[in-house]
C-alpha cells in the first residue's frame, strides 16, 4: 500500500515550521523536486518531437490528421483517367503532404496543383490518406515509394545508402513479399489511377537500392523493379502508373541505359534536377536546358515513354531564383520533350519554396497562370481557395 497521497503533497510553508527535518535535507528535497519537473518537461518535449518529426529534413508523409472516408466509386474522379489531358502536369511536394501545407502552397501560387507527391518508406502501411484525400483535391496522387527505413538514415552523406536490411538481395529473397503484396492489393482495391514513383534516383549513390551500393550487384536494380512490378501485376493492380525517375546525370553517376527496366515495365519517365547545391552562390541562371537537356537527350536514346520532371526547385539565390523559375516554367509549357513538373516546396538543404522571396513568388504565379497548367476536364467542382498573400 502506498499510503495516503495527501502526505506527499508539496507544502513549502510547512518545511521551516517543524524542526524534525534538517534544513539541508529540506533543500535536497527541493532540488530533487525541481530536477524531476525539468526531466518530465524534457521527456514531454522529446515525445512531441518524435510524434511530429523534425522541422527540417523530414519529407515523409505524416499520419492522417483526420480520418478518410470509405473508398469512393470508380466514377468519382474522372479527371484521373484523363490526366493530364492536353495540358501539362503541375505538381507539388511539401514537407509532409498535410492539407494545410497544400492549401498554403495553393494560396502562394494562385492555382491548385493537378498532382501532389508524397514520400512513403517501407515501414509505412498503405492508407487512403495517400490517395483519396489528394484526389478529392483534384490532384493525381504520386507516391514516391522508397524501399528503406527513413528513420535510420545516416547523417554521413556517403553512408546514406548503407541499410543492409534493404539490400536488393534481401528484397528478392521474399523478405518483404507480404508488405509488397499488401500495398499492391490496397492500391488495386482503390481502383483509380495512381502514380507510383518506385525507388527513384537510382543512378546516384545516396539510396540503398542503387547498383553497386549497399552490397548490391550491377544490374540488380532492374531485377528489383521487375520483381516488384510483377507482384503488382499478380495482384491485379493495373490502375498503378509506374514512374521510373532517375536523377539528372552527373559526373560519376550510373549510366541510365543499364538501369532502365524496359518499356513493358514503365509507363512514365520522371527526372529529378535542381538549380542549387552550389558550394558558393551561382553567378548566372543555367536556364531549363542547363539543368535538364543533357539527360533528356540521354533518355531519348533509351525510350520513347512520356517524360515529366518529378522533382525540381531553385535555391534562394536572389533575383536568379525568380529568373530561373520564369525560364524553367516557360520551357516546360513549350517543350514537347516534357509533359510537366513537380515543385519541391520544402526548406531543406536550401530554401526551395516558391515564396522564399516576393520576387520568386511573383515569377511563379505569373508563369503558372498559363492555361497549359490548368487541370484536365472533369476536375472536381470544389477547389481549395487560391486567395492568399500576394507577392
Amino acid at each position: 500500500m502506498l499510503g495516503d497521497a495527501r502526505k506527499v503533497r508539496v507544502d513549502t510553508s510547512r518545511w521551516f515550521r517543524y524542526g524534525d527535518v534538517s534544513l539541508s535535507t529540506r533543500m535536497s528535497m527541493v532540488a530533487m523536486c525541481a530536477t524531476f519537473v525539468v526531466l518530465a518537461a524534457c521527456l514531454f518535449l522529446f515525445a512531441s518531437w518524435q510524434a511530429e518529426g523534425p522541422t527540417l529534413g523530414n519529407i515523409y508523409a505524416s499520419e492522417p490528421s483526420s480520418p478518410v472516408g470509405e473508398p469512393t466509386s470508380e466514377e468519382s474522379f474522372p479527371f484521373l483517367t484523363e490526366f493530364p489531358g492536353d495540358g501539362r502536369i503541375y505538381g507539388v511536394m511539401t514537407q509532409t503532404g498535410e492539407s494545410t501545407e497544400l492549401d498554403a502552397f495553393t494560396a502562394a501560387a494562385g492555382k491548385a496543383p493537378n498532382l501532389v507527391g508524397v514520400n512513403v518508406d517501407w515501414t509505412t502501411p498503405y492508407d487512403p490518406w495517400h490517395t483519396e484525400r489528394l484526389a478529392e483535391r483534384g490532384a493525381m496522387p504520386m507516391i514516391s515509394w522508397e524501399p528503406w527505413d527513413a528513420n535510420q538514415i545516416s547523417s554521413v552523406d556517403q553512408q546514406r545508402s548503407e541499410q543492409p536490411d534493404y539490400a536488393v538481395d534481401e528484397i528478392l529473397s521474399g523478405r518483404y513479399d507480404d508488405y509488397i503484396d499488401e500495398w499492391a492489393a490496397d492500391l488495386a482495391e482503390w481502383e483509380h489511377p495512381v502514380m507510383l514513383r518506385f525507388a527513384h534516383e537510382m543512378n546516384g549513390y545516396w539510396y540503398p537500392w542503387a547498383d553497386n551500393r549497399n552490397g548490391n550487384a550491377a544490374g540488380s536494380y532492374v531485377e528489383l523493379w521487375r520483381y516488384v512490378h510483377d507482384r503488382f501485376d499478380q495482384a491485379g493492380a493495373d490502375n498503378v502508373i509506374w514512374v521510373w525517375s532517375p536523377n539528372v546525370s552527373y559526373e560519376g553517376s550510373t549510366s541510365l541505359a543499364g538501369l532502365y527496366p524496359g518499356d513493358e515495365y514503365v509507363d512514365w519517365v520522371g527526372l529529378v534536377g535542381y538549380f542549387g547545391h552550389f558550394e558558393s552562390g551561382p553567378s548566372a541562371s543555367p536556364g531549363f536546358d542547363g539543368v535538364f537537356a543533357p539527360t533528356l537527350d540521354e533518355l531519348a536514346a533509351i525510350t520513347g515513354k512520356p517524360v515529366f520532371i518529378t522533382e525540381t526547385a531553385a535555391g534562394a539565390y536572389g533575383e536568379l531564383k525568380a529568373q530561373w523559375i520564369a525560364e524553367a516554367l516557360a520551357a516546360v509549357a513549350a517543350d514537347d520533350r516534357v509533359r510537366g513538373f513537380v515543385w519541391f516546396n520544402v526548406e531543406k538543404e536550401e530554401d526551395w519554396r516558391i515564396d522564399s522571396s516576393p520576387e520568386a513568388q511573383s515569377a511563379f504565379r505569373e508563369a503558372i497562370a498559363d492555361p497549359v497548367f490548368d487541370q484536365p476536364s472533369g476536375e472536381p467542382e470544389s477547389q481549395p481557395a487560391t486567395t492568399g498573400p500576394q507577392p
